[in-house]
């Protein structure tokens, strides 16, 4: 555990802009970051270590990190091996933009920038400060905390422990310091989403105007549809005289009853009629396709409240059609006030969490899995030895990391 911004990586000593005499906070420069330092927030970290939840938290890491660990691992091999045999799934990947692997809010297309940023700064302080207090418990002083701040923007916090003090302790006691901060989030993460769940989602229910036809989900620039003036959100309810009452029945349509080039009536919900001239399909030419992306409400719904497992919750919310979507917003409804607010809070504070965890526990340099991998190897094979086995493992997994993303792109 070390001075974070997101990752658990160590900062150099940083410009003090205060006077250098003792102080109970000062001000630092580390390249465009600005570190609010404080001793009242290590004094804080450390009332908080003589909690009892803290012994709760320090004997739970371990175990954790291994859990998280194997969950890293089948998430990475597993979606290796689909980049490998499934061409589906390695268009989808090589369809999704770059920066779509960064967890920062706004560059990453599909992580909102204020539920995100907001997510981002809990997960870090979460993060650090079950770091320091897993640190006090187990008889580390730390010397510092505080906030990281780009320009007036809060991104973080950190806490700075004594590293003499961390190098004189057990094996036993630095793997419950280094596995703190992802034993913690992912913690925090869980409860966030039994709230959204079990509070939340459960309360949803679809709209009127959702039960009458399917919900435009996407639609593409250009198309029919588009040039016809539907938009995400509306809701279809008839096409000519076809009652449309699922996907399946307008998939069917398409292929069998209507051709490219004719013209039909589209009817809305609230009554709106527009007029489209529907298009042949690029993957066969006598299908014909209005150019839109269609669900059903209802099923999309209960699949979120009855997931089949945890991990329909690992994809952003704001990816595919899900309850949470803004495109679809007009779909759904809570008797909750603000229940949308509510549920993208507690969404992207599971979404983020989960993912700092889990990367986090990865066996690689600078990462909470990599000291910890670097503490066990070092102790079983000795100091140089140890080091080496940690640093191609640590290769070995970033390798594998860059294949994600070639793969997909290099074979579609």
């Amino acid at each position: 555990m070390r001075v974070t911004l997101i990752t658990s990586t160590a900062l150099p000593e940083a410009r003090d802009l205060g006077e250098e005499q003792p102080r109970k906070s000062s001000v630092k420069l580390y390249y465009v970051f600005i570190l609010l330092d404080s001793e009242r927030a290590a004094a804080f970290i450390e009332r908080l270590s003589k909690n009892r939840l803290s012994q709760a938290l320090a004997y739970s890491g371990v175990p954790i990190m291994a859990g998280l660990f194997i969950l890293a691992f089948y998430l990475l091999l597993g979606s290796f091996i689909a980049s490998l045999t499934e061409p589906a799934v390695r268009a989808v990947v090589g369809s999704l933009p770059l920066q779509s692997y960064l967890l920062i809010p706004g560059v990453n297309p599909f992580v909102p920038v204020f539920y995100g940023l907001v997510a981002i700064i809990v997960a870090v302080t979460v993060h650090e400060g079950a770091h320091g207090v897993v640190a006090f418990r187990e008889g580390v002083r730390v010397e510092g905390a505080g906030v990281i701040l780009l320009g007036f923007i809060p991104v973080g916090a950190y806490v700075r422990p004594s590293e003499k003090e961390l190098a004189t302790k057990s094996t036993t006691r630095k793997l419950s310091i280094y596995t703190a901060g992802v034993a913690l989030n992912t913690i925090f993460a869980l409860v966030c989403l039994g709230l959204l769940v079990g509070l939340i989602l459960h309360s949803v229910t679809v709209t009127g105007q959702g039960a009458q036809g399917i919900a435009v989900y996407q639609v593409g620039k250009g198309s029919p549809a588009y040039l016809a003036g539907i938009r995400p959100g509306d809701v279809i309810t008839k096409i000519q005289s076809f009652q449309i009452a699922n996907v399946s029945y307008l998939s069917y349509l398409e292929s069998h009853v209507f051709r490219p080039g004719e013209n039909v009536t589209v009817t809305l919900t609230g009554g709106r009629i527009t007029h489209l001239v529907f298009e042949p399909s690029p993957v066969n030419s006598s299908v014909a396709i209005m150019g839109i992306s269609p669900i059903d409400p209802l099923p999309v719904l209960r699949e979120w409240q009855n997931p089949p497992n945890v991990l329909v919750y690992l994809a952003p919310a704001t990816y595919g059609p899900t309850p949470l979507n803004p495109a679809l917003s007009s779909v759904y409804h809570s008797a909750l006030p603000a229940w949308q607010d509510i549920a993208n809070f507690l969404f992207w504070l599971w979404w983020i969490n989960i993912n700092l965890a889990v990367f986090n526990a990865l066996p690689v340099y600078l990462l909470d899995g990599g000291q910890v991998s670097r503490e066990l190897f070092v102790r079983i094979f000795g100091v140089q030895k140890g080091e080496r086995v940690t640093g191609a493992v640590s290769g070995l997994v970033l390798f594998l990391l860059i294949l994600l993303v070639v793969i997909p792109r290099a074979f579609v």
